[in-house]
């Protein structure tokens, strides 16, 4: 049960890293495996929201989603209180179903021929000399290269030996609210409402409300997004912040089922790699400011795959040069801007402070919206 290249975890990172493999160095493709816990469509907790980064990875890889129901959004409404900018694109996101999105990049996985194993859970590692023994309840795999892509949560990660690394996990709370379309701003404008008046509360981050189509049906996608880039803040109690924001909008929180999930967020000073282990997406980091993960979970994996292909080119496979690819890529820098803005702006919490600010907070949520990609 040899392989080149095993991926732990197909949603977008490892998809992505399948697919730029298969893009860029066929040999290593041919001889990749990727490993799946769950079965596709497998329930996933995420806003879904789809950016430009997205689809410029895609289409890199010459594909698009089509075929999958998406609510677009063309106008995002960012709130503090009773000020409010609104930033428009065509459009700025479209939000999908995790679980359709995810299946669909399976999908594109299996026809570049690269086997993927479902309901396969990564057990644990071990290292011999050149190569890594990976473990799962079917068998033994022996690899050259190990792809952590397995979220936030990552067990590669944990079999890394990486916990007591600082913590790095935003905190996120969701519910699906059922609408009618030809009623809700939501769909008749095609918007977006992101509301940080709950950084006065000690969130760092904000409430959100994005249109989604489950099953043909018109839902609002409702959740409470906590950075914790500050971690030796006060903790605000996110439950309560959302029950009160929820109320807002005439939903009681016992009448809705609530979801909730962890964000593991970029910091360059993290580590990224290990002697033939790479960690890629949530595994790794991703946006502190926004929590939007899927577009920059894609763009880690073309970076990862250029490292794989380095690797066997050189015969070297410590990849002590990640992290340096990662930022000459501009997917690190990006991240790295994102990371010190969340840090700068989620440090406030004190209404006189944040009232006079907020148009140069929403400036910069508006830039991170738009146009920082590079």
């Amino acid at each position: 049960m040899d392989y080149a290249v095993l991926i732990v975890g197909s949603g977008p990172a490892g998809a992505s890293t399948a697919l730029h493999l298969a893009r860029d160095y066929p040999h290593l493709a041919a001889q990749s495996l990727i490993l799946e816990k769950a079965r596709h469509p497998r329930p996933k907790l995420c806003g879904g929201g789809v950016t430009p980064v997205a689809y410029t990875v895609l289409r890199g890889l010459g594909l698009m989603p089509r075929g999958l129901s998406y609510a677009p959004v063309r106008q995002a409404h960012l709130h503090f209180r009773d000020r409010c900018f609104v930033v428009r694109g065509a459009p700025l996101f479209r939000v999908y179903r995790r679980e359709q999105f995810d299946a669909w990049l399976a999908d594109q996985v299996r026809r570049q021929g690269i086997p993927l194993h479902e309901e396969e859970p990564f057990l644990g590692l071990e290292r011999e000399e050149d190569h890594l023994l990976v473990h799962t309840p079917r068998t033994t795999y022996r690899v050259r290269v190990l792809v952590g892509a397995d979220g936030a949560n990552s067990r590669v990660r944990q079999a890394l030996g990486l916990r007591g690394e600082p913590s790095r996990l935003a905190r996120l709370l969701e519910v699906l609210t059922p609408v009618d379309p030809e009623r809700t701003p939501a769909f008749t404008q095609k918007a977006a409402f992101l509301d940080w008046s709950v950084m006065v509360r000690g969130i760092q981050g904000y409430v959100w409300d994005f249109p989604v189509w489950v099953d043909g049906r018109a839902y609002l996608n409702r959740g409470i997004f906590d950075s914790r880039v500050i971690p030796s803040a006060p903790r605000g109690r996110l439950r309560a912040a959302f029950e009160e924001a929820l109320a807002h909008r005439g939903i009681a929180l016992e009448e809705v089922r609530l979801m909730g999930h962890p964000l593991r967020w970029f910091d360059r000073r993290a580590t990224l790699a290990r002697p033939h282990v790479l960690l890629v997406g949530d595994a790794a980091g991703v946006d502190p400011l926004l929590g939007e993960g899927i577009g920059w979970s894609l763009a880690y994996g073309r970076v990862a795959a250029e490292a794989i292909g380095a690797a066997f080119e050189k015969g070297n496979f410590r990849f002590a040069d990640y992290s340096q690819r990662l930022m000459a890529d501009g997917l690190g820098r990006s991240l790295q801007r994102r990371t010190f803005f969340a840090r700068l702006g989620y440090r406030l919490r004190q209404p006189w402070l944040l009232l006079p600010l907020w148009r140069g907070l929403g400036v910069l949520a508006t830039w991170a919206l738009r146009w920082d990609w590079g």
